[in-house]
């Protein structure tokens, strides 16, 4: 505007010079009111005794971000919370992937995608790559204990893995496959690996009977549960709310959890299918913008949320197969800023009843940098005191 007056006062029109002062004394009044009001709320989010250097970055957060990373809940809000201390996870140890195997075998992108803990092994999946890490728990960096089995391959897809004591083997779970009809179903495929835990072969894969709305919007995690005389079932987490996307697929507290048993031909093992059992609906209190996770340890479950940055705990029936009561949700550990930093949590897999371990994906190109020195890695949590 102040531009627009000053043009037609090229010609020194006394009058047009002092409408666009009058224009330029507002503007500066106008940016006055703005600091002041922006010094106060750095004021009540950093404290009085907080630095000129911490209020001006405060200032510039409220400026530049407004509400964080698209969330409805002003981060400020969150951290500030007296109960904070009771919802936090405490980071135990953290190795990024590049860290963790002696032979890299050429490659240096691991885009975590699933985890699953086996004795004293972590198994890790990467959409990026075929290959399965293989992780000793200590999580010593550069350790011969450590390797990729298999191939590296072409982008695998997988987005989740589980293992099946019955017969030794994993399940590794295809997010999304087009069909020769146009349908998209996600695929569940068994891999044997042998004894030196160097290569494996895959015994048959199976469609899972769920009809997708969005190539990218699949099933993010699974987890094989042996009911004994009840069966054997197949636990699959949707990435959506309504196990959808677009909009509806964004809306929180709508989670989706399939599960479903094998049907297969007794003649030819590799005419198969998982078949939905139930559909059970996540407890909404897990009010999330995605699910990209799922573990369960006796009837304790935990859920993930990549866009969340934060892990729902709840109680599990499974007799009923449904959950019991509302649970809770802690986060993960953020920034000075408190600016999410594990902003890519897929993988997860509980140590035992206090400690998770999980995986982090690659940082997408549109997510903060603050994303970045975390991802591609696996780390081992604890939860709040008394949770």
């Amino acid at each position: 505007q102040l531009i627009a007056a000053q043009a037609p006062c090229i010609g020194g029109n006394l009058v047009c010079l002092l409408f666009a002062s009058a224009l330029q004394m507002l503007r500066s009044c106008f940016s006055v009111l703005l600091v002041s009001q922006l010094l106060c709320q750095a004021a009540s989010h950093s404290g009085t005794q907080g630095s000129p250097v911490a209020r001006a970055n405060t200032i510039f957060d409220l400026l530049a971000f407004g509400r964080h990373h698209r969330h409805s809940k002003s981060k400020w809000s969150i951290c500030e919370e007296s109960e904070w201390r009771k919802k936090s996870l405490k980071l135990i140890k953290e190795v990024p992937f590049a860290g963790i195997f002696r032979d890299l075998q050429g490659e240096s992108k691991f885009e975590a995608s699933g985890l699953v803990h086996v004795n004293d092994t972590y198994f890790a999946v990467f959409d990026s790559h075929r290959s399965l890490g293989v992780v000793n728990d200590e999580l010593e960096v550069m350790s011969a204990a450590n390797h990729l089995a298999g191939e590296i391959g072409g982008e695998s897809q997988f987005e989740g893995i589980t293992y099946m004591p019955h017969t030794d083997t994993f399940l590794v779970v295809q997010e999304s496959h087009r069909h020769p009809d146009n349908t998209l179903k996600p695929l569940i495929e068994e891999l044997l690996l042998f004894p030196n835990k160097t290569s494996y072969r895959s015994i048959k894969t199976c469609d899972l009977e769920l009809e997708l709305t969005h190539e990218n919007k699949g099933i993010e995690s699974i987890q094989f549960y042996d009911a004994g005389e009840q069966g054997k079932f197949l636990f699959a987490l949707c990435e959506g709310n309504f196990c959808t996307g677009g909009k509806k697929g964004k809306r929180p507290g709508n989670g989706r959890i399939v599960i479903s048993q094998l049907e297969a031909d007794s003649n030819n093992e590799s005419n198969c299918r998982w078949v939905p059992y139930k559909i059970v609906n996540v407890p909404p209190s897990a009010y999330f913008i995605d699910y990209s996770g799922m573990a369960f340890s006796g009837d304790r479950f935990g859920i993930v949320s990549q866009e969340n940055s934060a892990l729902w705990v709840g109680g599990f029936d499974f007799e009923s197969m449904d959950f019991q009561g509302s649970g809770e949700v802690y986060h993960f550990p953020r920034d000075n800023n408190c600016d999410m930093i594990y902003c890519t949590v897929e993988g997860l897999s509980w140590i035992d009843h206090y400690r998770v371990a999980v995986t982090l994906d690659r940082a997408k190109a549109d997510q903060p940098f603050v994303c970045t020195p975390k991802d591609q890695s696996i780390a081992v949590f604890m939860l709040p005191y008394g949770s």
